[in-house]
C-alpha cells in the first residue's frame, strides 16, 4: 500500500451530513494521522482506524479508508448499514478526498456515500 506519510499531523475533523435518525452523529473532533494512519475514538466511544492512500501522481486525490468499531461506544450508540438499518457491528466507509494546499495550509475534503446516507467530510491541518 502506498501510504499518504506526506499528511502526517493532527487535523480538526468537521463533518456535515443528511442523516435524519433519532440519535446525533458525534464523530467530530481531532485526530493524528502517523505514518498515514490514524485511530481515534469519538465522543460516542467508537472506535475510528482511517488510512490514507495517494490515488494519483500529484498527490492531491486520497483514498480514506475508515473502519468504525462500536463495541465500546456509548450504550444509545449504532452505527447505519448500507440499507439504513441500525447495527453495533464494524463498518467500514471509503471516500476519496480532495488534498488542497496553500503554503502551509492544507485540508483534506470529500464526500461518503453510505446507503441512503451522505456525509461531507472535512479534515483541516492544525499542526505538522
Amino acid at each position: 500500500m502506498n501510504y499518504a506519510i506526506e499528511l502526517d499531523g493532527t487535523y480538526s475533523i468537521n463533518s456535515i451530513t443528511d442523516y435524519g435518525g433519532p440519535l446525533p452523529k458525534k464523530s467530530d473532533g481531532q485526530t493524528v494521522i502517523i505514518g498515514g494512519k490514524t485511530q481515534r475514538v469519538d465522543e460516542s466511544g467508537c472506535l475510528w482506524n482511517s488510512s490514507f492512500e495517494w490515488m494519483n501522481e500529484e498527490k492531491t486525490i486520497v483514498k480514506m479508508t475508515s473502519v468504525a468499531d462500536p463495541k465500546n461506544a456509548n450504550t444509545d450508540f449504532l452505527l447505519t448499514l448500507p440499507d439504513g438499518s441500525p447495527t453495533s457491528k464494524v463498518v467500514s466507509y471509503e471516500a476519496e478526498l480532495k488534498v488542497m494546499r496553500k503554503g502551509d495550509k492544507l485540508q483534506m475534503t470529500g464526500t461518503i456515500k453510505y446507503g441512503s446516507d451522505t456525509v461531507i467530510l472535512n479534515l483541516r491541518l492544525i499542526e505538522p
